[in-house]
């Protein structure tokens, strides 16, 4: 992989996600910014970022699933909204007058 166009493209199709492969690769640099060791033989002048894009485009840095202890939304049960309830709750404006314009 030569350029970073193609290491991009690259970490994008193995991330699966624009979005998600560019918020990885900024996590990267942050990591080996501070000393995180590289899983791939860095360069001469070689930036993080090029680095961190060719360890995402060969697979050595992957994004992990969070888990969380949530219920499923398809076995929770729906709350029940009143309606009329909440409206109760929303103050009214006041209705004033609105005068014409005079000519």
């Amino acid at each position: 992989m030569s350029t970073q166009h193609e290491l991009l493209d690259a970490a994008i199709k193995q991330v699966g996600n624009r979005y998600l492969a560019t918020m990885l690769v900024a996590k990267r640099i942050r990591q080996l910014h501070h000393g995180a060791p590289c899983y791939v033989q860095r360069q001469d002048g070689e930036s993080f970022f090029t680095v961190a894009m060719r360890e995402i485009a060969l697979g050595h840095v992957v994004m992990e699933p969070m888990i969380e202890d949530v219920e499923p939304a398809s076995t929770a049960a729906p709350v029940p909204i009143d309606m009329e309830e909440l409206s109760a709750d929303v103050p009214q404006p006041e209705e004033t007058p609105v005068e014409s314009p005079q000519d």
